[in-house]
């Protein structure tokens, strides 16, 4: 048996990150920001969904061990995403000054706390006091921190209860089983792969690849933590549009395959999404049965949504990206635009 792994594309996280080929993140985020935020499409983004969905990935395609190299836990008073969101901007800028948070002068605070739109309708002198007040204990936990990402209690005990979940529940303890050394089932995590399509480079880094050797089956699975209950996970599917990642990352894997003389010969099923929700625990498993489909994708009752091929968005993107133009394709910055085949768009 060979292993997936050989045709993967050997590089660590970071330099992952750094790489400059579309992924579905930065995809999916043109498709719901648009030309209007191209200058913002490769911003970092941190929320408390990703962290908590960060958690447990790390424990489930790494372990413990990868855990605790990215997360502290620590018990801290429990204040405002938004406070968190400000203190780390403040402690980023004014760390190597101010070793608390009570020593940043009020300006500074005030500044942060208006670019974040926080509290607008209150003095400024107050927002800097509540901020002064509710985050010193999380600033100073920062330094501690270091490169961690620092989790409460609370949540931890949250990402400990979904990853035993997922791995004992009938429908998805399989997926995330030990490997048995008496059968020809591999489990491969966190694999990544690129490509070239239409000369657009484009890179995936893949939760789950379960490799079923006797039958020659390749299974590719996403893990999905979210704020719907698990059996609304549709919503979600809508929302953020994955199936950008379901046919984008199919496409990649599938053309690595064809390269390749030993797994060239695999069937590469449909893409199953995992998902589990935090408060109800009850993993479920989806399958996206059009994952292998091209062009634009139509569902709801009137065929109202519609879902835009990833190839075709990278086009546009890649484009964009290459030439950046002034006004968004198909506005003409010479002639007028007919404003009825612009509503007829919507």
């Amino acid at each position: 048996m060979r292993s997936l792994k050989d045709i993967s594309w050997n590089i660590s996280e970071e330099d992952y990150r750094k790489d400059p080929a579309l992924s579905y993140s930065t995809l999916a985020r043109f498709n719901r920001e648009g030309f209007n935020n191209l200058n913002k499409l490769f911003d970092k983004i941190e929320t408390p969904s990703l962290t908590f969905g960060s958690a447990v990935d790390s424990i489930i395609t790494g372990g413990m061990e990868e855990f605790n190299e990215r997360f502290i836990v620590a018990d801290f008073p429990e204040i405002p995403d938004s406070i968190v969101k400000i203190v780390k901007r403040l402690f980023n800028s004014l760390k190597d000054k101010y070793t608390s948070l009570v020593k940043i002068p009020n300006d500074d605070i005030i500044y942060i706390t208006q670019e974040e739109s926080y509290q607008l309708n209150w003095k400024p002198e107050t927002r800097a006091k509540i901020i002064k007040e509710k985050g010193s204990e999380y600033y100073d936990l920062l330094y501690i921190a270091g490169d961690k990402t620092i989790l409460d209690t609370q949540t931890y005990l949250d990402v400990v209860n979904s990853v035993d979940a997922l791995k004992t529940n009938t429908a998805t303890k399989y997926y995330f089983a030990a490997d048995n050394p008496y059968t020809n089932v591999r489990r491969y995590y966190q694999l990544k792969f690129k490509s070239v399509f239409d000369d657009i480079n484009y890179r995936c880094m893949m939760d789950l690849v379960v490799v079923d050797y006797d039958n020659k089956t390749i299974t590719p699975v996403d893990l999905k933590t979210s704020s719907h209950a698990e059996w609304e996970f549709y919503k979600s599917f809508k929302e953020w549009n994955y199936q950008i990642q379901a046919r984008l990352y199919w496409r990649i894997l599938k053309d690595n395959l064809e390269k390749d003389e030993y797994f060239k010969d695999f069937k590469l099923l449909d893409y199953i999404f995992i998902v589990v929700n935090r408060k109800t625990l009850t993993p479920l498993v989806w399958k996206f049965p059009l994952t292998s489909e091209y062009g634009t994708l139509k569902f709801g009752k009137n065929s109202q949504i519609e879902m835009r091929d990833p190839f075709d968005l990278g086009k546009e993107l890649s484009s964009y990206l290459k030439y950046n133009p002034r006004v968004p394709k198909g506005i003409n910055i010479v002639k007028s635009n007919n404003i009825e085949e612009w509503l007829n768009t919507l």
